[in-house]
This record gives C-alpha cells, structure tokens and sequence, in this order.
C-alpha cells in the first residue's frame, strides 16, 4: 500500500502546499483504516504488514563470554525463530549471541536478575533464559493458548498475554494469565474478551504490580487496560480514551510511572499520565522518523532513550531520545522481522 502512495505522489504535477499536505493526511487516513480491520493469525504485526515466514535457524544458541555481565539489547526476531543479542556500547552493534531453535518469537522481557523472558508464540509456551542465554531454565506452558507478551512485577509475578486460543486463534479469545515467581501453574486469569480485549496484545507492570494492557475490541479498535492484583486478579478495568492509539504496540512504563504505548501504524511513541478516575488523557506523542512499523519497544534503565523492534522495512532495531521526535540515534541491523525488545539492566 504504501508503494501506491509513493507512486501517486510522484505522478503528481506541482499543487499548492495544502494541497501536498491533504494528499499525505489522506495517506496517513488510509493506512490506519487498513490498520484497523484487524488480523485472524497469532500476529503481533498490524495488519498493513506482511508476515515473514523463513525456515527457522537451527544452528545452536550462542553466547560471546566477553559479553556477558554487561548490559544487553534483545531483539526476537519472528521470521527466523531466533532472538539476537548485542552489547548496549557503541553504534552499529555487532551480534554478541543468539538464542536459536524457537517457534514464532513475539515479546520478550526482562527481570531485575538479568533473566530473559520470551513469549514463544507457536511453541504456546513462556521461556525464561539466566545468563549466558544458551539453555532455557523454566518453561511455563500455557497450553491451548498463543502466548504474544510477556511481564515480569518487581515481585516477580509473571503475566502473559494470550492474543488468541490455540491452535484456531478464534476471534474473541484473548486473555490474561498469571504466574506466581518461579511457578509454572497459573494462578489466575482474567478476560474481556467479549467487549474490550477480543485480542490482547503486550503488557507491562509499574512499581506498585498494576499490569497495563494493550490490544483490540471486537470492533479491531485498540483498547488500553489496567490489571490490579495480580494472582488475585478478578477483572480487566478498559481505561477510557481521550486519544485514540492507531494500533496497539508494545507497553512500557517509565520511572515515574507514566504508561508509554508504541503505535507502528502512525509510528510514534505516546507517553501517558497515569489515569485518572479510570481515564488517560492526552499523551506526549514522540514520532519516531525513519522507523517502519515499529512493534516492541524497550527503555533503558536511565529512561533517556528507548529502542524500538522495526516488523517492516529492513528489520532493524532504532535507538531514540525518549519523548522527543527526530531521527535514531543508532541503528542495529537485525534483518527477519524484528517483534519484540528488552533490555539489562531494567529499572531497579
């Protein structure tokens, strides 16, 4: 689609400014229409966004022992089943490791430990990786489900997000589960899947164990949520919109606590407050120029930058002054179909 603008605006004759600037609104307008009709696999990506399918690397994981102990970028890279490591020192960073042999890699986290949290999609499983990253220690099976997200409390409870039902991925079965630390066993789960959540998508804890959720109503509109309690968890509170995000991407929160949204269809970050009486007002919207469909996203524990997993264009992973628009600070070359990002060290 977006080749069919590129060709429409070259083919046109010199216009008035206004003129130039309504064609690219009515692009901007196109492109989230097409967003919005939704997807019917287990797919993070948004729907004006082709899926890659590669045969799946199945050389062993690895790991540079210089690299270890230092602070890392992780990127899944869906297309290849892998998730690629490299140092946070430097530009341009070269792979220090890979984590290889997985099934649809789509959110990833980490923990105060330096563990690896990686939502295995079609593996319908959680893996979680201590250093140096080349074996799994705990696999948290979440059977007849596709697992898209994954979030770790500073107490430690895990959260996954489940987009849809296995092996169907029918409509309108995303839900919510969570897991006491090192527990394998979920001891709740929550949905709204009738109304709200259809789908849900990613997810992040703030300090005090309040999960914030992403995805889509039954309509392919995004929705935003909030879970308190976590494995006392009884409902998802849908938190009420001033501003309406293009397309749910990934979840972070930031040291202070505001709730930080990923939207790869405007391709922008939004930055909220946290609610108020149940609703989140008008976001700092950060536009990330020369990103392509940015999905994951994680911030350094400084919170002054973030990087972004790019699911179109080249596969890259960029590297932004968090809240602020403009161009990456850095690139790493990734290739695939990057999805999901994290980092370590995380926020103490």
């Amino acid at each position: 689609m977006r080749s069919a603008f590129r060709l429409l605006w070259q083919c046109l004759p010199a216009a008035p400014t206004a003129a130039r600037n309504s064609v690219r609104r009515r692009s901007g307008k196109l492109r989230e229409q097409a967003a919005s009709i939704g997807r019917t696999d287990n797919s993070l990506l948004a729907p004006n966004v082709a899926r890659i399918l590669n045969v799946p690397i199945s050389t062993p994981s690895f790991m540079d022992g210089d690299a270890a102990g230092k602070p890392l970028i992780f990127v899944s890279d869906a297309a290849n089943g892998v998730v690629d490591i490299y140092p946070q020192a430097g530009k341009n960073q070269k792979k220090v490791g890979q984590i290889t042999r997985l099934a649809e890699p789509q959110g990833i986290t980490s923990d105060t430990s330096g563990n690896l949290f990686v939502a295995n999609t079609n593996g319908s499983n959680v893996l979680v990786y201590a250093p140096p990253y080349t074996k799994a220690t705990l696999t948290i099976t979440d059977t007849g489900e596709f697992p898209a997200d994954v979030a770790v409390s500073t107490a430690g409870v895990v959260a996954v997000t489940n987009i849809c039902s296995a092996p169907g991925c029918e409509a309108s079965t995303g839900s919510v589960s969570f897991y006491a630390k090192g527990s394998t066993t979920a001891c709740a789960t929550v949905s709204d899947a009738t109304y709200n959540f259809a789908r849900v998508t990613f997810a992040a804890f703030d300090k005090t164990g309040n999960l914030y959720i992403d995805g889509l109503n039954g309509s392919a509109q995004t929705s935003i949520g909030v879970i308190a309690g976590g494995c006392k968890a009884t409902s998802i509170t849908n938190l009420a919109q001033v501003y309406t995000v293009g397309f749910p991407g990934g979840v972070q929160v930031d040291k202070t606590g505001r709730i930080v949204i990923c939207d790869p269809v405007r391709e922008q970050v939004d930055t909220f407050n946290p609610p108020v009486e149940g609703q989140l007002g008008t976001p700092i919207s950060a536009t990330l120029n020369g990103s392509r469909s940015p999905l994951g996203i994680a911030l350094l524990a400084s919170d002054k930058d973030v990087y972004t997993a790019d699911s179109a264009g080249a596969g890259v992973s960029n590297e932004y002054a968090y809240t602020v628009s403009g161009k990456p600070k850095n690139t790493i070359a990734v290739g695939g179909q990057p999805v999901g990002v994290a980092v370590t060290p995380v926020q103490p």
